[in-house]
């Protein structure tokens, strides 16, 4: 089984070859174009560009099928002063914060000693640029 998601917001997971996807109606007419598109493959789908974070989560979902995912930031923990888990800090750039701030002010992470600001703009950067 292949997932990816916003906890309590919206999921795509692919299981026995079927896609199953729950969340926003931006989300299910963007899925439902590239399956009429590229088939029920997620394989041949190509990568979302960036405008939302349903094209983030997509982008995910492909990466994950094709064992592409990964962060560039490779510890389970991102801010160590306020003990963020870096998945943390993903789920709020997968919510459409794509500025240091906005993450910072959802998550808490940076708002201390302010060293891993860096890798939470490296994060963003990763993935919008898709």
């Amino acid at each position: 089984m292949v997932f990816a998601e916003i906890p309590y917001k919206a999921r795509i997971e692919l299981k026995d070859k079927q896609i199953t996807v729950r969340g926003s109606k931006l989300l299910l007419d963007k899925v439902a174009a590239l399956k009429a598109q590229y088939g029920n493959d997620p394989h041949k789908w190509p990568q979302q560009r960036v405008g939302s974070g349903e094209d983030i989560l997509i982008n995910e979902f492909i990466m994950k099928a094709n064992f592409e995912f990964k962060f560039c930031y490779n510890h389970e923990e991102l801010c160590h002063c306020r003990n963020v888990p870096t998945e943390k800090v993903f789920t709020s750039i997968k919510n459409e914060c794509f500025k240091v701030e906005d993450v910072s002010r959802t998550t808490l992470a940076g708002t201390g000693c302010g060293s891993c600001k860096k890798d939470i703009t490296d994060l963003i950067e990763q993935f919008k640029k898709s």
